[in-house]
C-alpha cells in the first residue's frame, strides 16, 4: 500500500495518542480524586451530573421548537479516542459541555449562553480550567458553510482556514478538530465558509508549494524535533503569518511548519517533526512542503 501524506498524518496521530494514553494512565485522576479536587464546587458530584442532564433535556426540547436557529444545536469534535467533546446549546436553555475519553468522563460544565456582536459566550457554572484533558473555549464564532454549522473560537479561525487548505475540512466523517453540528458532516458545502472578512485571504484558491531554503536552530522535545527554517515563498504567493505547510518530500514523515514571518518572496517558519520512530529527521534545504496535506 502506498503511503500518502494524509495516511502518514493519521498514523502519526495514532502513535501520538498512544503516548498520551500512557501518560493519562499514570497521571489522570480517578473519579474519586476528581471529586476531591473539586469538592468545593461539586463539579463531578452526582448532583452536578443530574443537573447537567436536566439542562440537556431542556436544551433538546428547545431545539425541537427552533429548527431554523442560526447556531443552536448539538455539536461535537474529537478523535473518537481520548478526545470526545460535546457541546449542546440553545439561547434560552443555556449549554452543557462534556469531555469523554478512554477512561470515562474527563470534564463537565454547564451554564448560560450570551450572544454579543455575532459571538457566543459561555457563562460557566464551575471553573473552566483549560489544561490537560479539561476545559473548553469560553467564546465561539458561529460559522456557516453551505448547509454546515461550525462553532470556532476566535483565536482558532486561522487554524480553521489551515484545516481547509490542508483538506481536513470539510470533513466527511464525525471526527475532526472543530465543533460541527451533529449530522452536518453529511451535508454539502458551497463556496467558502462565512468567516470574518479579515480572514478571507487565508483561504487559498490553490495549494502553495514551497521548498526549504535555509535551516537554522534545531532542538528535540520528547518525540518532537523543532526547527526554525526559511521557505522560498512569501506574500507574492499568498502566504500569511500563521499559515501551515505540511512536509511532502521526503515521504513518510509527519511534519508541519507554521509561518512566523513573511517577506515578499521568502518566509520564516517553525517546523515540527514527529520522531516516534526514534530516528533523527533533521531537515535540509530542498525539502518540499505544501499547504495541502495530500491525497487520501
Amino acid at each position: 500500500m502506498a503511503f500518502t501524506r494524509k495516511l502518514v498524518i493519521r498514523v502519526a496521530s495514532i502513535l501520538l495518542f498512544a503516548a498520551l494514553i500512557g501518560l493519562l494512565y499514570v497521571y489522570l485522576p480517578t473519579r474519586a480524586t476528581r471529586v476531591l479536587a473539586f469538592q468545593d464546587s461539586g463539579k463531578f458530584s452526582k448532583e452536578s451530573e443530574a443537573a447537567s442532564e436536566s439542562q440537556r433535556k431542556l436544551i433538546k426540547k428547545e431545539l425541537k421548537s427552533s429548527h431554523e436557529h442560526p447556531w443552536a444545536g448539538q455539536y461535537y469534535y474529537g478523535d473518537g479516542l481520548g478526545v470526545n467533546l460535546q457541546l449542546d446549546l440553545a439561547p434560552r436553555s443555556g449549554f452543557v459541555f462534556t469531555w469523554h475519553g478512554c477512561f470515562g468522563l474527563y470534564d463537565l460544565n454547564y451554564g448560560k449562553v450570551e450572544e454579543t456582536g455575532g459571538r457566543i459566550k459561555l457563562v460557566f457554572k464551575f471553573p473552566n480550567d483549560k489544561k490537560g484533558f479539561q476545559g473548553t473555549p469560553s467564546e465561539l464564532i458561529p460559522v456557516l458553510w453551505g448547509e454546515r454549522h461550525y462553532l470556532v473560537p476566535p483565536d482558532s479561525i486561522v487554524d480553521f482556514t489551515n484545516a481547509i487548505n490542508a483538506g481536513f475540512e470539510p470533513r466527511s466523517g464525525l471526527h475532526g478538530r472543530f465543533l460541527l453540528k451533529g449530522g452536518d458532516e453529511l451535508k454539502a458545502v458551497r463556496g467558502k465558509p462565512d468567516l470574518p472578512s479579515q480572514y478571507s485571504a487565508y483561504l487559498l484558491e490553490h495549494p502553495v508549494e514551497a521548498e526549504i531554503s535555509s535551516v537554522n536552530e534545531s532542538r528535540v522535545d520528547d518525540l518532537w524535533r523543532i526547527v526554525n527554517i526559511g521557505l522560498n515563498v512569501g506574500t507574492a504567493q499568498g502566504v500569511k503569518a500563521g499559515m501551515e505547510f505540511w512536509v511532502s518530500a521526503p515521504d513518510c514523515l509527519y511534519g508541519n511548519a507554521r509561518i512566523t514571518d513573511v517577506g515578499s518572496t521568502q518566509s520564516q517558519a517553525t517546523l515540527t517533526i514527529f520522531e516516534a520512530d526514534y530516528k533523527s529527521h533533521v531537515p535540509s534545504p530542498g525539502w518540499k512542503l505544501s499547504t495541502h496535506a495530500g491525497p487520501e
